[in-house]
């Protein structure tokens, strides 16, 4: 047992290091109470994120943890910042008698006591630190800002209520007492231990505590300090009443938890109704739309005596006087617009238009913002994510006219609700996603037999083009050339080059990034914005009666980066002979056969948050587990479902080649295809927590349990990974970038799996070339290498299939000739040497090494390449490469590269190492050292890693022929 002086060394050592913090390691550390909606919203989320990692609270959508308190004007919500970022948070939550303070949950009993002494109370919450910072002691810094709050305003008692585990903490260094016995916390499903300050005798116990000589550090004088460099100047600890939230702020939070408002009687609502002037409460969790807005803002234009329309609209858009006069600006504040759309365009088109001063949308859109959304969509933010693009782009443009007449159509626009989006408009302006052809042709149509004017804009590039349609001019179907027997792929060209006739992005687009099948096109905020301001002055013009500047089949383009503006006139539209030309063109070079490969399946929909999970959803998640690569398209995966969960196991006898060694190729592709699952998971909304190797005796490979959370992530990899594919064409010479390589090597160690190495000097390609054609050498003169390797070689054609038809049995593993991208000459080759006796002799006279030549000359033609390492020669070391391997391809896929691994010099230097030299002839063993010593030099690999794959990566266009996967019922077990 630890004597009396010893523990209390120990004390007085742990209290002499407190105040270690390392403020000079901070970027301009501060220490504030949260003011606006950014400070608040970053100290909600790290309460969030450290309560979540603790267990002590479950997923929610907002990603932010706050309650009625935090919401309340007496509460003060201390932050610790360092510059922008928030690094510890800590709330001075006084007791009021409408809403008491969060401990009366279980300790009511005792806080009466204090109450019924007329003490003034105040409860600590929210104490967390960012992980990383936890050590820094930033905690003592932050209480002592809180404690000299609590000073100056008057209070008597400090309060906590802790789990028992951090009570060591409070008691030793801030002094708090037991106030009340440990009970449980249901909510949190811990313990939770009450401790208390009682100010009126703090000054004495810190002098008690820290008065001795024998501490390093004068915490006495610490706490006692009241010109605290960290806060601000300006602090007023008055404890006046502050209204720490303006009105739409508090309108943000409580959409955000609308559940905080559920559990509030009448009386509280009824005060917040009051001090934050949302006298729309109640619509707020039903309707979070315009009427609620309104009732925010109008509290503001009553302090600045604008609460009327016309004084406000005077004010507004008084500096559109000039370019128009007062009667158009009036006419304009009556005009109507319809916007089917609130995405790219849509949302800036929207705003623009309510700047100009038009008074009357009827708007629609059915969708939520994610992340993909931020580089063109205005109403895109952090603070916007899974959130309605209608209610967020509505709150917008009140935001800028809170008198806007709006109408709003949240299941989007539809043949049935067509009529009534078109009623009492003035103008139509096309904000559909490019690739909703259907509905546009439709919507198009009908407008124009309905009189109304259609303006439609595309951003192409950098570049803004318009088309204008006026009643009794020629329609969609006429100047586009379409009907309904058109093909869906051609209404997107011929769309395309309609509205853009000149086509001055073509220049400088990567055709790459464009797939129309997927629905894959490039895009930038700069085109949303050239669009808007293009359309917006077409509709002023239409509105007051000018003629607008192009009238179809007029057209005309803006481009910024060419500086340039093209106009055009194509006589019949799209049905000009030149522009049918163009449209054949466009058909070859956009629009390509499609490829020969397993089509992914339908995404299914996000599933709620909190139910289980349907079958079809645990099969499409296998489904992109079976897309991961494997040596020679094996497919080692088995899979077996369970309510919430998905186990994989690697089927050790499906791959039986000389590379396999020790499992490596199958773990390693048993490793992607659990990356593919998470991805896949991911975006549809499903967290995963992945078990590898479970210890149950199970065999088990990796066991992913999922949880619905209802906010999709991971959206561009849950994409990217459906195309994702071995690419073993020549590629473009252009060096992958250092840019790309840093990034994707931190993707590949996202999680300390494996140890990415890369380089794109040309000599470094040139000797790796040397070392792949070396270890190749062994390959082709290994007789169960090359017998293997023939036997997974698909010479028969595969028969033509229907895009949604499957591909025969046989062909779902193994390799189509096509797909080794081996080219005429190289396709006889391989027919020629199938049989192991005809490669004998093609290696005794020299033509043996024509295959790795080829090898090596793919190296060269490459923009880079990469070594893959595991942490260690365990399975579990060389699953996690497989999953490092699964985000590096993902993501070189992402960002316009191909990969081809080179897997030979990698594994069957693994086997020579494992082995040793008995399991090669001597020559090959000279061959492989020679190799590795090559490929060692340019990649120093340290002793505690493992080389597993060599791989080479670059610009090249996509292969046409590819791989064909089993299907989901023939993979599963149990």
């Amino acid at each position: 047992m630890t004597s009396g002086i010893e523990r209390r060394r120990t004390i007085r050592m742990r209290r002499s290091r407190m105040l270690e913090c390392k403020l000079d390691a901070l970027d301009k550390p501060a220490i504030k109470i949260a003011e606006d909606i950014e400070e608040f919203s970053k100290g909600f989320r790290l309460v969030y994120d450290e309560y979540r990692h603790m267990g002590y609270t479950g997923l929610h959508p907002s990603k932010m943890l706050y309650n009625v308190w935090s919401l309340l004007p007496t509460t003060s919500f201390f932050l610790f910042k360092s510059h922008l970022d928030v690094i510890s948070t800590m709330a001075h939550i006084k007791d009021t008698p409408l809403f008491g303070l969060p401990m009366d949950v279980l300790y009511k009993d005792k806080l009466d006591e204090l109450r019924a002494r007329g003490r003034v109370v105040v409860e600590i919450g929210s104490l967390v630190t960012l992980r990383m910072r936890r050590w820094s002691n930033v905690m003592i810094f932050i209480s002592r800002a809180v404690l000299q709050h609590a000073r100056l305003t008057g209070v008597d008692d400090l309060v906590v209520m802790v789990n028992p585990k951090h009570v060591r903490f409070y008691s030793q260094i801030l002094l708090f007492k037991p106030f009340a016995e440990e009970r449980l916390y249901e909510k949190v499903g811990a313990p939770a231990v009450a401790l208390r300050i009682n100010l009126n005798e703090y000054e004495q116990d810190l002098i008690t505590a820290y008065g001795e000589n024998d501490f390093e550090t004068d915490l006495h004088a610490f706490f006692n300090e009241f010109s605290d460099p960290l806060l601000p100047g300006d602090t007023n600890p008055s404890g006046k009443r502050r209204k720490i939230l303006d009105p739409y702020s508090a309108y943000f939070f409580f959409r955000r938890r609308p559940e905080v408002l559920e559990e509030l009687n009448d009386a509280q609502r009824e005060y917040f109704a009051e001090i934050y002037h949302l006298n729309a409460l109640e619509k707020f969790p039903d309707r979070p739309g315009a009427d609620g807005f309104r009732s925010v803002v109008t509290p503001v234009l009553e302090q600045l005596r604008l609460e009327k329309k016309d004084d406000y609209t005077d004010i507004a858009f008084n500096r559109n006087l000039g370019l128009m006069d007062y009667a158009g600006q009036r006419k304009l504040l009556r005009t109507r617009v319809a916007i089917p759309g609130l995405g790219g365009v849509g949302g800036s088109h929207l705003i623009t238009l309510a700047r100009c001063g038009v008074g009357a949308f009827n708007l629609s859109d059915f969708d939520t913002y994610s992340p993909a959304n931020i580089n063109r969509q205005y109403g895109s933010d952090i603070n916007s994510f899974g959130r309605s693009k209608l209610d967020v782009m509505i709150e917008r443009a009140l935001g800028a006219n809170p008198f806007l007449d709006i109408r709003r159509f949240p299941d989007g626009v539809n043949k049935k609700n067509m009529d009534e989006f078109l009623e009492d408009v003035d103008v139509l302006v096309d904000s559909l996603d490019f690739f909703c052809q259907d509905i546009r042709r439709a919507l198009f149509n009908r407008a124009l037999e309905r009189n109304i004017p259609v303006i439609t804009a595309a951003p192409a590039g950098f570049s803004g083009s318009m088309l204008v349609f006026m009643p009794g001019g020629m329609n969609y179907d006429q100047y586009f050339g379409v009907n309904e027997r058109t093909d869906p792929l051609e209404r997107l060209i011929r769309f395309s080059l309609g509205v853009a006739p000149k086509g001055t992005h073509l220049r400088y687009i990567d055709r790459r990034f464009i797939d129309l099948r997927e629905a894959r096109v490039p895009s930038v905020d700069i085109g949303c914005e050239i669009c808007a301001g293009m359309v917006a002055t077409e509709v002023v013009n239409i509105a007051l009666g000018r003629k607008p500047v192009a009238v179809i089949p007029a057209s005309y383009q803006f481009d910024a980066r060419r500086g340039i503006l093209r106009k055009a006139r194509p006589f019949r539209g799209m049905n000009n002979p030149w522009q049918k030309l163009k449209v054949a063109a466009a058909l070859r070079l956009l629009i390509p056969p499609a490829p020969l490969r397993a089509m992914p399946p339908a995404k299914p929909e996000t599933p709620p948050t909190n139910e289980s999970i349907p079958t079809s959803i645990l099969e499409y998640i296998a489904r992109a587990g079976i897309q991961a690569p494997s040596g020679d398209n094996v497919q080692p995966w088995r899979f077996s479902f369970h309510p919430n969960q998905i186990e994989v196991t690697a089927d050790r006898a499906a791959d039986a080649s000389f590379f396999n060694v020790a499992q490596a190729a199958t773990l390693l592709s048993t490793g992607a295809a659990v990356q593919n699952m998470e991805y896949a998971a991911g975006a549809l909304g499903i967290e995963c927590h992945t078990e590898l190797f479970p210890d149950d005796g199970s065999g088990v490979a990796a066991r992913l349990r999922l949880l619905p959370q209802g906010l999709p992530f991971h959206e561009l990899m849950g994409g990217v990974l459906w195309r994702r594919c071995t690419n073993r064409k020549l590629y473009s010479r252009k060096a992958v970038g250092d840019a790309v390589w840093k990034r994707v090597a931190s993707i590949a160690d996202e999680h300390g799996d494996a140890l990415l190495q890369a380089t794109s000097a040309p000599a470094d390609l040139r000797r790796l070339a040397k070392a792949v054609y070396l270890a190749d050498r062994v390959r082709v003169e290994r007789e169960d290498l090359h017998r293997h390797l023939m036997e997974k070689i698909h010479f028969t054609p595969l028969p033509t299939l229907r895009p949604d038809e499957e591909a025969p049995e046989i062909f779902r593993t193994g390799m189509p000739l096509k797909n080794l991208q081996a080219g005429p000459m190289g396709e006889i080759y391989l027919r020629a040497v199938r049989s192991w006796g005809r490669m004998t002799v093609a290696n005794a006279i020299g033509l043996g090494r024509v295959m790795p030549l080829y090898g090596g000359l793919g190296m060269i033609f490459s923009g880079g390449a990469g070594l893959l390492c595991a942490n260690g020669d365990g399975e579990e070391a060389v699953l996690r490469a497989g999953r490092s391997l699964q985000r590096a391809w993902c993501s070189l896929e992402l960002f316009g590269f191909s990969l081809q691994p080179m897997a030979a010099l990698t594994l069957l230097n693994l086997r020579l190492r494992l082995e040793g030299e008995g399991a090669f002839i001597p020559r090959h063993v000279r061959l492989l050292r020679e190799a590795w010593d090559i490929a060692a030099s340019i990649f120093p690999v340290p002793e505690d890693r493992v080389p597993l794959l060599l791989f080479r990566a670059g610009k090249s266009t996509p292969p046409r022929h590819g791989t064909y996967r089993l299907n989901v019922r023939d993979l599963t077990t149990g």
